[in-house]
Order: structure tokens, then C-alpha cells, then sequence
């Protein structure tokens, strides 16, 4: 017998995975049936029921009608089939520093998630919203404490399932109709597919054969605001940013005055979330003059202009330490948003444009839990799932090298040196190219910080002579050797903390740079330091 070697095509792997996932929401929604029949009162021990539905998914060419045949059962029957149905519970996100709603934002949140339900379509998803529904229902975390019925917890967690699978049906379609005629992709929408994934804890690099945040880094959107939701949500997956996106963002930050309240804000979550990572922690200074253009920009009532913008302003500035050059009223505006909300639940923009119903606005509504919520398409990155720890913790960088291993403030020998004393040599580089070097070797009392060995270091040689600035956080080192950092040349002094003396033919790479400042950086016995003036 002769072997078969012939592979699927892309087309046909599209419609596999179409398939699949049809399938799984058809024996889902038979759940549902099963388990809302369960919890009817008026239905009595050995009645037959024959019921026949259409499960119709977000694509024009599928449509497959199911008729499922329920045999004689008693209600007591019913329910015992019922539990032994596993649902995987709803993820308990554990977001690191982040307040809760009050009580009256809390109120409104589950007042609105109310209303978004009774907005759901008969396919389980909300048309053009469904991501951002998604989104805003698990990072809110809001569920009614009096609801304790077991049944009522079981339908909710299958109805919460068939909207994701709608939401993964609809991605793929989307792609399908990239690859197959081809029709340009969607970047906004995509991006927002990838941060609903990373809400529900889905890698979105493996989502079906496909890496969605390599496509969507593939395809750079011309728009600012674009730019910047794409960029935060490839940063919310743990992808590597790289150098040219940091620099555009860079860009449209400096320029705040002339971009929109939902640019600036947009920029703001994407920058928030760069810093994150200790390759780029040198970059926190750069967050805060869009935050303090964003927070000029609110008005007395509160709002920062339109209900959308309001919201997105919310989630860029909330959380920030605080910044007496650009505070803003996080109260005001909540009660702004919260004196908005319609008598049903939900949001929409006044006035009304032509055509438009009075109950339009799911989209907003979900914006606006996120904001209310206090987690919102920031705090996707903050998530406890495997896949970000995963690439948070990994050894090895994205260039095959191996990162430094050894905790910061540790020494790297398993029993600790009986000296009082540590060695260990301090260099300055100046220039991309390297034009200028200095190096001192220096010894200072153990658990000294790294901004006390540059004070000593100044001391004996002027050349090491420094200037910085006192943040809350910690001292920023803006000037050394007499070059001040120039952002508009994108010319920084970048911080190294090295295992040999750095050799100007073998610079080192951005692994390296030290994850935290300099006050909180200890000096170790046997290591090597390096400022650098670089242009990034």
C-alpha cells in the first residue's frame, strides 16, 4: 500500500477547525436545553420532550439544524445527569495592585451586565461586540452573591462557553476570508480578539495552528490609535516589543498636545505595559508627560469629552502613582459615567444620530464596566496565566542567549563570602559606536547600592560626575560624563550589569540591562557594571 503524503491545504484546515467548533457549540447548546428543561417546574416524571433548534454561527455559508431526542426522564433524573456535566469554573484573575469598585460602580456594573445579556443574539454572541463583551464579563469579575441556585450557575457557565466559542468562530472567518480573497485584515479588531483571549487565559500564539499576535506584528497599522491597541495587545501576550514600535510610541507620546484624548490614552496602556518588562523599566520616566497631558484634558463635570473617551482615559490613568504636576479626579469622572447610564443598564453616546435606536451602545457598555471595574485592557498583561509566567520566566532570550539566572541583590555562590567587602568595576561608554571609555575598579561594603557606588565613583574620578533626578520610586540618572540625554535623538544612558568587563567588540545585548534602578540594585562581588549612551 502505497503512502499517503498529500497535506491539508490552509482552506481546508480553516474549515476543519470551522467544523470543530460548530460542532462543540451544537453539544453545547444541547446542554443548555438540557440543563434550562431541568429547572422548568412544570415538568413531570415521564414526559417525552422532542425538540427541534437552529444553531446559526457568525459566518454567511453555515447554517445546521440540530434535532436533538430527549428519552423519558423524571426531573430528578434530569438534574443528576445535569451535575455530572464538568463545567470548568470561571477564572479567578489575581490582578497585583488593583483596587475594586465601590459599591454604587458596582452596582452599575452588574446592572449593565444585566442589560448586555438580554442584548445577546440567538448565536451567543453580541454581532460586532462579542470580544469586547467577553472582555469586559471576565475582567469585571461581577457575579449576584443572592444567586446561589446551582442550575442557574451551570446555564450561565454553558451560555458564557457559546460565547466563546462564537467569539473563536468568528476569528476564524475573519482569517478565512484574509487568506482565501484575500481581504485585508482587520487590525483593530484583531487586536481586541487577542486581549478577549488573554482575558480567558488563551495563548493567542497558539489559537488553532495560528499565532495570532505574530500576524498582528506582521501588519502595522498607520493610524496612531491603532499603532498603539495592537502594540498593547502583543505586549499583553508576553510577545517581544520591539525597538521601532517603542520609538514610534515614543513619538506620538512626545507629541500629546496634538492627538486625540483616545490616542493619548491608548498610548499611555501600551507604554504601561512596556515597562512591565525589565528590558524596558529605563522607559517608566516616559509615561509620565502623556499622563499628565491626558489628566489636563478632564473638565470640571468630570469627563474627559465623549462616554468612550471617559472610559478609556479611566483605564490609562488609573493605578498611577500619584503626580501632583497631573492629578485628576478618578471620583468625579466615575459619577460622570455612572449619572449616564439608562434606566435599562446600558450606555450610548447623546445625542442619538439618524437611525439609530434608544437601546444601542453594547460596545460602550463594555467599555465602561472596564473602566467602573478598575481592570481594564491594561490589566490583561497583569493576569496570572500560564502563558505570560510562561515567557516571564523563561531563561532564554529571543536571540538564544541565556539570560542571567542569578536573583538580583544575591550573590551567584551558594554560601555567602565571609568578606565585608565587594569588588567589582564600574565603565562608561559614550556612542552607539563607542568613542569614549572609562572604567574604574571599585570596592565598596557589601549591600551597598549601585547609586552609592556611582557617588563614590564620582568622587575619585570627575569624569564619573553625574546628575539625576528624585522620583518617588527612586533616583532617574539623566547625566553622566557630561552627556545628558537627548529624547527627541532617542539618545539614553542605559544601565548593564555584566558577568565579564564589557569589550566594545562584543557589546552586550539588551538581555543584560538591569532589571531594576539604580537605588535598588546591590553591587556584587566579581561583577561588572556599564552606563552606556546609546542611541535605542
Amino acid at each position: 500500500m502505497m503512502k499517503d503524503n498529500r497535506k491539508m491545504s490552509c482552506h481546508q484546515v480553516f474549515h476543519v477547525a470551522f467544523i470543530l467548533l460548530v460542532i462543540e457549540m451544537c453539544y453545547l447548546q444541547s446542554m443548555v436545553a438540557i440543563s434550562v428543561t431541568a429547572t422548568q417546574p412544570s415538568i413531570s416524571a415521564g414526559m417525552s420532550t422532542s425538540e427541534k433548534f437552529n444553531v446559526t454561527v457568525s459566518m454567511e455559508t453555515i447554517e445546521i439544524g440540530i434535532t436533538t431526542q430527549i428519552s423519558p426522564f423524571s426531573q430528578e433524573s434530569t438534574l443528576d445527569s445535569v451535575t455530572e456535566i464538568t463545567i470548568s469554573s470561571t477564572t479567578t484573575h489575581e490582578i497585583i495592585g488593583s483596587e475594586g469598585p465601590d459599591k454604587k460602580e458596582q452596582e452599575a456594573i452588574l446592572k449593565a451586565l444585566d442589560w448586555l445579556k438580554m442584548k445577546r443574539a440567538p448565536n451567543y454572541g453580541w454581532e460586532n461586540d462579542t470580544h469586547v463583551v467577553i472582555l469586559a464579563k471576565e475582567l469585571s469579575g461581577a457575579r449576584d452573591p443572592s444567586d446561589v441556585d446551582g442550575h442557574l450557575q451551570i446555564i450561565q457557565e454553558l451560555e458564557d462557553m457559546l460565547s466563546v466559542k462564537e467569539m473563536e468562530i468568528e476569528i476564524l472567518a475573519m482569517l478565512d476570508r484574509h487568506h482565501t480573497l484575500p481581504r485585508p485584515l482587520n487590525l483593530q479588531k484583531l487586536a481586541r480578539y487577542v486581549l478577549a483571549l488573554g482575558s480567558l487565559c488563551k495563548d493567542p500564539k497558539h489559537f488553532h495552528g495560528h499565532d495570532l499576535v505574530a500576524t498582528l506584528q506582521h501588519h502595522e497599522p498607520t493610524q496612531d490609535i491603532e499603532f498603539a491597541l495592537t502594540t498593547l495587545s502583543a505586549c499583553s501576550s508576553a510577545a517581544h516589543v520591539r525597538k521601532r514600535q517603542i520609538r514610534r510610541l515614543l513619538d506620538i507620546a512626545s507629541g500629546v498636545t496634538d492627538q486625540s484624548v483616545d490616542t493619548i490614552a491608548m498610548v499611555i496602556l501600551a507604554l504601561r505595559c512596556i515597562v512591565t518588562d525589565h528590558r524596558h523599566r529605563h522607559l517608566q520616566h516616559f509615561v509620565r508627560r502623556p499622563s499628565r497631558g491626558l489628566a489636563s484634558l478632564q473638565d470640571t463635570r468630570g469627563s474627559f469629552g465623549s462616554l468612550r473617551s471617559t472610559a478609556l482615559a479611566m483605564q490609562a490613568l488609573q493605578d498611577l502613582e500619584r503626580d501632583p504636576a497631573g492629578s485628576w479626579n478618578r471620583t468625579a469622572a466615575s459619577r460622570w459615567i455612572r449619572s449616564k447610564q439608562r434606566d435599562d443598564g446600558g450606555w450610548s453616546e447623546e445625542p442619538l444620530q439618524d437611525g439609530q435606536g434608544p437601546d444601542i451602545g453594547v460596545g460602550l457598555t463594555a467599555d465602561i464596566i472596564l473602566a467602573l471595574g478598575w481592570k481594564g485592557l491594561g490589566a490583561v498583561r497583569a493576569l496570572q496565566c500560564d502563558h505570560v509566567i510562561r515567557e516571564n520566566s523563561d531563561l532564554v532570550s529571543e536571540n538564544g542567549e541565556q539570560k542571567l539566572a542569578v536573583p538580583y541583590g544575591l550573590t551567584s555562590s551558594v554560601e555567602e563570602s565571609d568578606s565585608k567587602n565587594v569588588s567589582y568595576t564600574y565603565t562608561l561608554w559614550v556612542g552607539s559606536n563607542v568613542t569614549e571609555s572609562f572604567s574604574l575598579s571599585l570596592i565598596s561594603p557589601r549591600n551597598t547600592s549601585f547609586f552609592k557606588a556611582m557617588t563614590q565613583a564620582a568622587e575619585m574620578d570627575p569624569r564619573f560626575a553625574f546628575e539625576a533626578r528624585e522620583w518617588p520610586n527612586g533616583h532617574y540618572v539623566h547625566t553622566l560624563a557630561g552627556k545628558r540625554e537627548e529624547p527627541r535623538g532617542y539618545n539614553y544612558w542605559l544601565l548593564y550589569r555584566l558577568p565579564e568587563l564589557p569589550d566594545p567588540n562584543n557589546a552586550p545585548g539588551n538581555q543584560l540591562i538591569a532589571p531594576v534602578g539604580v537605588d535598588e540594585l546591590m553591587v556584587e562581588d566579581g561583577e561588572h557594571y556599564l552606563y552606556w549612551y546609546k542611541k535605542l
